[in-house]
């Protein structure tokens, strides 16, 4: 069947083609001999040979050789090797052989005298001076030499270390004259002679002034400017403490008048030795 269909396919191409042979050839019989043979042998083949491959050999490599490798070398070798290794080898033994065995033979000569000791010894202990006094004063009177040697070489008490004493430490026993005034108490004085300090005659101010004898606080023996409790001959005393100056003198005080002065080293004189203080 299918060569059939080829055959017929074939066959009406043919017819086709011979119809249209036919009407070229102008079957209106008109001879119409025109022999224009227009052959066209135009033989422009135009291949067209243009060669343009255009292969753009442009080889724009593109070398640009700016490699920016950046060679920063900044590798910040900061050596900050804090090497406080703190090995701190206080090897702190404390060896102190400090053993304080104290070998003080400090045997209470010459101590401030205690209040207890000084009253057993039957003395006066003075609560305002830590002094202690010798109650009642040594018998009979003294030129300034003597009473010195006297107090140095007294023992009393069980005590060895008296002394004859020094001017402040002597007015510091004084009560009821102030400046010159009687107050009718147990006040103590303002004067301002002291050894060290004061020793010269300039130094006898309205604080060293007698009061009216025998109005002082103690009334036996009646009116003695000292304490009641002192007790003794109310009359004036040596000190240890020289004029400045004068040296063949010597400060005293009065203690029926509550005053301070001076007299010379030959006058005959009394003595109350203290122990205790510097």
């Amino acid at each position: 069947m299918k060569r059939t269909m080829q055959t017929l396919l074939t066959a009406c191409a043919l017819a086709c083609f011979m119809l249209a042979c036919g009407e070229n050839a102008g079957g209106d019989g008109d001879a119409d001999a025109s022999s224009d043979t227009d052959a066209d042998t135009d033989n422009d083949s135009d291949s067209d040979s243009d060669s343009d491959t255009d292969i753009d050999t442009d080889t724009d490599t593109d070398t640009d050789s700016d490699t920016d490798i950046d060679t920063d070398t900044d590798t910040d070798t900061d050596t900050d090797t804090d090497t406080d290794s703190d090995t701190d080898t206080d090897t702190d033994a404390d060896t102190d052989t400090d053993t304080d065995i104290d070998t003080d033979s400090d045997t209470d000569t010459d101590t401030d005298a205690d209040a207890d000791v000084c009253s057993a010894s039957g003395n006066w202990y003075d609560p305002a001076t830590g002094l202690c006094w010798q109650s009642p004063p040594s018998d009979g009177t003294f030129p300034w030499d003597d009473a010195v040697a006297h107090c140095d070489g007294l023992s009393s008490g069980g005590f060895d270390d008296w002394r004859l004493p020094f001017i402040q430490e002597l007015i510091s026993l004084m009560r009821g004259c102030v400046d010159g005034t009687e107050t009718g108490d147990l006040s103590t004085s303002a004067c301002v002679v002291a050894d060290p300090g004061c020793l010269d005659l300039a130094c006898l101010d309205s604080g060293c002034e007698y009061c009216d004898v025998f109005e002082g606080p103690d009334d036996d023996p009646s009116g003695c400017y000292w304490d009641p409790a002192v007790g003794g001959e109310c009359s004036w005393y040596w000190s240890s403490s020289t004029v400045t100056g004068y040296f063949s003198f010597s400060w005293l005080v009065s203690f029926n008048t509550g005053s301070v002065s001076s007299g010379g080293n030959t006058n005959a004189g009394n003595v109350r030795c203290v122990r205790g203080g510097p």
